[in-house]
């Protein structure tokens, strides 16, 4: 936020005008910046001057402050004149000092844990996509607290994040920078307006830096999290966000899990999306019909990496990675003047990760799986097959692409552009039937300690 942008807010919230949204951005930038609370200072310190002058002691009513947001210790400017005298000094300090001391009480949490927050009035919001539920597309609506319990809801709030909600769900809603989830399923766009949103679960605090997320809680108040671009900081529940009570920074492609407010953060190793919205399915929807489970073997600190599970989503723009290194929304594609094979059409597709991201060869990939079904291993072209997809597996003849792809990479070197400009990896397409419940272990693309310049495989699963 520019200089002039904080300036005005200060002028608001000094001057009693700042509306809703304008306090909790200004509450956001007070917590971010340092600079932002001595800046406030100035302005309040100014403020009482000009109000003690005038005979009045306005204290502004609204201002959204809390013991976190303004320094322990205020430095009190004086002012070199000749009407700066002792007395009018200590009017400015005290003037100074009732104001800070009135925005704490008022707005301290005071040990209260958010699960005890009142939730205040309501949040205006305008409906984008409604099915199964109450409410109509182009209605605005004002809620307090959501209970959706089949269905799907997709709403604009006023601060300008982008919500999709799908049954069973309940939602508080504190105000237009902050929800609360207390069960199901969310995902939250806060493009560029809203950027600092905040989600508050039984287990954790999720602070958008911007710009889509999905998070899921369970009945058993676990909260798991799959950033899908972008940033979002994790913070342990009940506790301001602070370094201390900081658990992790997740990025594109990266999923936690925080079985509770006092447990460690912990790895997601896979989340089941809808692909069509690309929102997150969560713990109250199965991975798909087949997949139960995909797993690895990395033990890493501080890893998050995650494989995605997009049910029946093979086909023509599939997503094939959240990997923020490398492309930008990798996907499957047919070859140029083809069609997307129709044997693949429909499958499970799983999300895999480029090398790069682990900088060690990947190790073993599980399937965990509980129908009969084909799994597709879908190989860079360029490369020559490992042992264990020769094997178990047989070449179908089939051919698809993966892109696109940012130039400059190991991966994309001597690759060539297409009519579009665009740079793609041709994959071969392998199949091994499993005719039962079993797990399928999927070996790594090169045998250990061997440069493998190429694209990571994909997978794919369809039920027979």
């Amino acid at each position: 936020m520019s200089k002039k942008s904080f300036e005005h807010l200060c002028h608001a919230v000094l001057e009693g005008t700042a509306d809703e949204l304008e306090l909790e951005q200004f509450r956001v930038q007070l917590r971010a910046e340092a600079a932002q609370r001595r800046a406030y200072a100035d302005q309040a310190q100014m403020h009482a001057l000009l109000t003690w002058q005038q005979g009045r002691a306005a204290i502004p009513a609204r201002t959204f402050l809390s013991p976190m947001d303004v320094p322990p210790k205020l430095k009190i400017l004086t002012f070199r004149s000749r009407m700066a005298s002792p007395l009018l000094q200590a009017a400015l300090a005290a003037s100074v000092a009732l104001m800070v001391g009135l925005a704490f009480w008022q707005f301290a949490d005071h040990g209260r844990k958010p699960d005890s927050m009142a939730v205040p009035k309501g949040v205006s919001v305008d409906i984008i996509a409604s099915e199964g539920s109450p409410y109509q597309v182009g209605q605005r609506v004002v809620l307090q607290k959501l209970r959706i319990d089949t269905g799907s809801l997709r709403f604009r709030i006023s601060s300008g994040a982008v919500v999709d909600v799908e049954g069973p769900v309940v939602l508080e809603f504190v105000n237009p920078m902050r929800l609360r989830l207390l069960l199901g399923n969310i995902t939250i766009d806060v493009g560029s307006e809203a950027k600092g949103f905040v989600l508050d679960t039984a287990s954790a605090l999720l602070m958008d830096i911007g710009t889509r997320f999905g998070a899921s809680v369970g009945n058993d108040g676990s909260t798991d999290v799959l950033v899908l671009d972008g940033e979002v900081e994790v913070y342990r529940a009940g506790e301001p966000p602070t370094q201390k009570s900081r658990l992790a920074s997740l990025y594109e492609g990266e999923a936690a899990r925080m079985p509770n407010r006092e447990a460690k953060i912990q790895r997601l190793q896979a989340a089941a999306l809808n692909g069509d919205r690309l929102a997150i399915r969560g713990l109250n929807a199965p991975d798909s019909a087949v997949i139960t489970g995909v797993t690895d073997n990395i033990k890493k600190a501080n890893f998050y990496r995650c494989y995605t599970i997009t049910p029946g989503g093979m086909g023509e723009g599939a997503l094939a990675s959240l990997a923020h290194r490398g492309h930008r929304k990798l996907c499957w594609r047919a070859l140029p003047d083809q069609v997307f094979p129709v044997e693949l059409e429909g499958a499970d597709v799983i999300g895999t990760f480029q090398r790069q991201v682990v900088h060690q060869p990947l190790p073993d990939i599980n399937l965990e799986l509980s129908h009969p079904c084909a799994v597709y291993v879908l190989f860079d072209s360029r490369a020559t097959p490992p042992e264990w997809l020769r094997n178990g597996f047989r070449d179908t003849g089939l051919r698809l692409r993966s892109g696109p792809w940012w130039p400059d990479l190991v991966e994309t070197r001597n690759l060539k552009p297409d009519a579009k400009g665009e740079l793609c990896v041709v994959h071969s397409v392998w199949r091994k039937d499993v005719p039962g419940a079993a797990t399928v272990t999927l070996g790594a693309p090169t045998p250990e300690g061997n440069k493998y310049p190429y694209a990571m495989y994909g997978i794919a699963v369809k039920p027979l």
